[in-house]
């Protein structure tokens, strides 16, 4: 059986104003800061509940649990999950939502220090739980995609490869990440790349890079700006974000 099975209606594309899916899947996948996590409960009903949410470079979402939580005693019967988010600001049935539905794999020790920082980073009272005993990080293998773009939007295919980035060609790149996000932030340059990205004036800082993009962030909100290629190595990095700043 498929993550998500087909709802078998013909859907006219022609009726509906077309979205970059891969696009808008990306951004909201990318800057989201919650999400709803729905297990099975042995006793064979749904079990949703929310939590946070952080993207790893690759695209890979992870989640934080603590093994006495209900979701973490499911997935350990059953990995298989669904995920949802959205934009929580405003009317959710007038804007994008994109659920993916996948396996739940705990990230293993040597795994952990990495996520934990990320995870700061985004959420930095979570210094109050992320040393708990039993405290875990799950990966979401995501198998389906369902991307639902509003009214009037096509409801377009978009595939889980379509939300991964290849990190192996861009080891060079990746390599030497943070010394890129301290360089830009010493530079000042995170409102203005903000700014390119079409987010609100805030105090924004960049909290991420990968080859496709940059992760910016406040206290409050996030922001995605995308590069028109993908890129390996810093020389390409440092073209990119010039060719956007103009």
């Amino acid at each position: 059986m498929p993550a998500i099975t087909p709802r078998g209606v013909e859907i006219n594309r022609d009726a509906a104003r077309p979205i970059d899916a891969i696009r808008v899947a990306g951004t909201l996948l990318r800057t989201s800061r919650v999400t709803t996590l729905a297990t099975l409960d042995p006793g064979g009903y749904p079990y949703s509940t929310v939590t946070n949410l952080i993207v790893e470079p690759d695209g890979i979402p992870v989640v934080f649990m603590t093994g006495l939580a209900i979701h973490a005693r499911n997935i350990e019967t059953d990995p298989r999950v669904s995920m949802t988010v959205a934009d929580t600001r405003t009317d959710v049935m007038t804007t994008p939502r994109l659920t993916l539905s996948g396996r739940a794999e705990q990230v293993p020790a040597n795994g952990v220090p990495a996520l934990q920082e990320r995870y700061m980073e985004r959420f930095p009272k979570s210094k109050l739980y992320l040393g708990l005993p039993d405290a875990l990080f799950c990966r979401i293998r995501t198998e389906a995609v369902q991307l639902n773009g509003g009214p009037a939007q096509n409801a377009n295919a978009v595939t889980p490869e379509d939300l991964l980035t290849d990190l192996p060609a861009a080891s060079e790149l990746m390599a030497q990440a943070p010394d890129l996000v301290a360089s830009l932030n010493q530079r000042d340059l995170a409102a203005r790349l903000a700014k390119v990205a079409g987010a609100a004036a805030g105090r924004w800082r960049v909290s991420a890079i990968d080859p496709k993009g940059i992760d910016l962030s406040t206290p409050s909100d996030l922001a995605r700006l995308w590069f028109t290629d993908p890129v390996n190595t810093r020389e390409d990095f440092d073209a990119s974000v010039a060719d956007l700043l103009g």
